[in-house]
């Protein structure tokens, strides 16, 4: 069995990459391999760090500050690129540090050669690779191109590195993209690839135990409040604005007796009123403050509960920090509006907790989510810019989804179809665990012939 390195910006937190990472340590582990974690950051995971790794690290910042929106503290180029040179030098030296110290035989780079916030990082990792002739998987989730804050380098330096590592090119690198959309841009720049979805474990279903029992009552959510859960961070891109224009609209008293009868079907009881609760961290707060916004202008009852929630449970003294996981048990729809996504993590993390999903239908989720024939509730694919700056969907959209969210909550025989069939007809046959063992292990074995002469990047 191989000893596998997992490298990226951050482990052991709330983002999609970080969950991913997750999964397929555990998928790697269940096949018989040791797997090292090596960051920027941990999260609490244990794992080798590197400082210069993270993007939140000060040389990394006024590196991709200067790279991408003003070049303004260099004198020149060359002193731009004697800086990326520096801090690429010290990462690698890291890095072959970590594969000594665990003998490393196999290094899985994640989004690190695709999303270009950190220059310096993707270099010291191909260099590390080349120099040691060391086979890695390298596993895109998101590319610059698709990044508004990234398509415009300041300067021809940084042009040339994007073009020649963003991804390189290189025998002993075995590319895996999350959608065929990725995959179709790849070979198109002569680089071929493998589509290996997100996934969960669907054999484990959710539960509510003694630790998560009181989730609701800790985030002061009354019996009568019917839950309308946004598990995505808090960035522009999750188009979180859609979930608020939906609370507000089914908090119109036509709705009311469908959420009653939601109440009902779990027991409960109480008058009803729509939440919309997000327990993920803020990463942009400028989108916050117009969300904020937006929520205040429509009425809209939100609660940000991220102090109560992170990657892992957590009890200190009185204080309970619950799992991100355990906030889907305690919702009755899940809203899914995001407006770009690499594939869609929460989307499939609210199908295992058997939540009925509300989507806005981004280009993934129209070329790889769609076609396995989940049901959900659809707020369109057209899109309109609001006065105050975010995005809304066209009225008659927004109405028709409503109106089927109310549908389902009201009908408990309805409502139990849906997420059964997502769950057991489509997700676990599909997109489960065990589908990612066979696709890791057959990788593995790829990339490890592949150090012996095998070439998996073919220009077209």
């Amino acid at each position: 069995m191989s000893r596998i390195g997992i490298c990226h910006f951050r482990v052991g937190e709330t983002d999609g990459v970080s969950l991913e990472i997750d999964k397929w340590r555990g998928a790697l582990e269940a096949l018989g391999h040791e797997v090292f974690l090596c960051a920027g950051r941990s999260g609490g995971e244990e794992a080798f760090l590197i400082p210069e790794l993270s993007l939140d690290h000060p040389e990394v910042e006024k590196i991709r500050r200067n790279a991408f929106q003003a070049f303004s503290d260099y004198p020149s180029e060359g002193e731009l690129h004697d800086h990326i040179e520096a801090v690429a030098s010290r990462i690698e030296r890291g890095l072959r540090h970590f594969v000594e110290v665990y003998d490393i035989n196999l290094l899985i780079v994640e989004n690190i050669w695709s999303l270009s916030p950190h220059l310096p990082a993707t270099l010291a990792l191909w260099r590390t690779v080349r120099g040691l002739r060391l086979p890695a998987i390298a596993h895109h989730h998101d590319f610059y191109w698709e990044k508004d804050d990234y398509r415009g380098p300041t300067c021809g330096l940084v042009r040339r590195l994007l073009s020649q590592y963003f991804p390189p090119k290189d025998p002993r690198i075995l590319h895996v993209v999350i959608n065929r959309l990725a995959q179709g841009e790849l070979r198109r720049r002569g680089i071929e690839s493998i589509v290996v979805p997100n996934v969960l474990d669907f054999e484990q279903g959710p539960r509510v135990d003694e630790f998560n029992q009181d989730f609701r009552d800790r985030c002061g959510l009354a019996p009568g409040d019917v839950v309308l859960l946004q598990s995505t961070r808090i960035v522009r891109r999750k188009g979180i604005e859609l979930a608020v224009d939906l609370a507000a609209l089914l908090s119109h008293p036509r709705f009311a007796e469908a959420l009653r009868r939601r109440i009902r079907a779990r027991g409960a009881c109480g008058e009803p009123h729509p939440v919309l609760l997000l327990p993920n961290v803020v990463e942009d707060p400028p989108y916050l403050e117009q969300l904020q916004d937006r929520i205040s202008r429509r009425g809209v009852d939100a609660r940000f509960v991220s102090g109560h929630v992170a990657f892992k449970r957590a009890q200190y003294d009185d204080r309970k920090i619950y799992s991100l996981w355990d906030t889907y048990l305690f919702a009755d729809v899940m809203t899914y509006p995001s407006l770009q996504e690499g594939w869609g993590n929460q989307f499939l993390e609210g199908v295992w907790a058997k939540l009925p999903p509300v989507v806005f239908e981004y280009p993934v989720f129209r070329t790889d989510i769609a076609p396995l024939g989940f049901r959900c509730v659809s707020l369109g694919k057209s899109l309109k810019r609001d006065a105050d700056g975010l995005w809304r969907v066209p009225e008659p959209a927004l109405r028709r989804a409503a109106e089927e969210t109310a549908k389902l909550l009201s009908s408990p025989g309805q409502y139990q179809r849906v997420v059964e069939h997502n769950f057991f007809q489509l997700a676990r046959r599909n997109l489960s665990v065990a589908r990612l063992r066979e696709l890791l292990g057959d990788m593995v074995t790829r990339s490890l012939a592949g150090s012996q002469g095998g070439l998996f990047v073919r220009p077209h």
